[in-house]
């Protein structure tokens, strides 16, 4: 249970060592320097910084009893408190970063040659996927989500939530099959502003003719989800002419799609 709370913990936002000492303190009450540190399997010196971070973070607190520091475990729900200070001030900063973005964005510098990111594993291609929240241009879409949507449902039912609430338009090629005629009902069905904001048409050809997964084309930038058995890899392209070449192959193939 120990080892479960301890991963919790780290999921929340503590470092490493600032679980460890955290649970040291809540399992002891109270505790010098080096009694915490020792319960923690830690050395005194890591200790003592971790325990002070702690007590900015207002989840521990310390008092001296005979020329000692004694730290003291405050009650779990401060590491509530902790967290929602912690989550306020992101949501600051977030509102604050739109007003440097273009600042910084002057300053980011490209050449012609084509920059590529790779991907391996569901969290590095949720990384990757997540840019397309980044369009200013309308997204197009090419998907077959036989095989695919059943790995990635939580990730695209995020990412077409947050596409809606930033109100980036998409025309989507989908592969007809039984899993993406699901996934258009569970998402768009009978929903007059998500069909206004994201226009589907359909191909019909075998899904297993074609590779299983996504592309999408915005702006200069190319993005590839690839989730076959054994596979999941994703790469990013971003490049001017190659986003061009694929948008103009894009309309022609839009153009005779039912």
């Amino acid at each position: 249970m120990k080892n479960e709370v301890w991963q919790e913990l780290k999921d929340f936002g503590l470092q490493d060592n600032e679980a460890k000492i955290y649970l040291a303190v809540l399992e002891l009450g109270q505790g010098t320097v080096s009694r915490i540190s020792q319960t923690a399997e830690l050395n005194r010196t890591t200790g003592y910084d971790v325990l002070e971070r702690l007590c900015k973070y207002g989840i521990i607190s310390r008092t001296p009893i005979k020329k000692k520091k004694i730290y003291i475990a405050e009650p779990p729900h401060r590491l509530r408190q902790f967290l929602e200070t912690k989550k306020n001030r992101l949501e600051k900063y977030l509102k604050e970063f739109e007003d440097v973005l273009p600042d910084l964005q002057s300053l980011y510098k490209t050449d012609l040659k084509p920059m590529i990111k790779f991907g391996e594993g569901k969290e590095e291609m949720a990384n990757i996927y997540k840019d397309v929240l980044t369009a200013k241009s309308e997204v197009y879409s090419i998907l077959n989500l036989k095989g695919y949507a059943e790995v990635f449902d939580e990730l695209g039912t995020y990412q077409e939530q947050e596409r809606f609430r930033r109100k980036i338009k998409e025309k989507v090629l989908a592969i007809k099959s039984d899993t993406a005629v699901a996934w258009y009902n569970k998402i768009y069905k009978g929903k007059k502003s998500k069909q206004a904001n994201t226009e589907y048409r359909w191909l019909d050809r075998s899904p297993k003719k074609f590779p299983v997964g996504e592309v999408n084309i915005f702006d200069d930038i190319v993005i590839v989800m690839l989730s076959k058995p054994g596979e999941n890899v994703a790469f990013e392209i971003k490049s001017q002419s190659f986003a061009d070449f694929l948008k103009i192959i894009f309309e022609m193939a839009w153009e005779v799609a039912k």
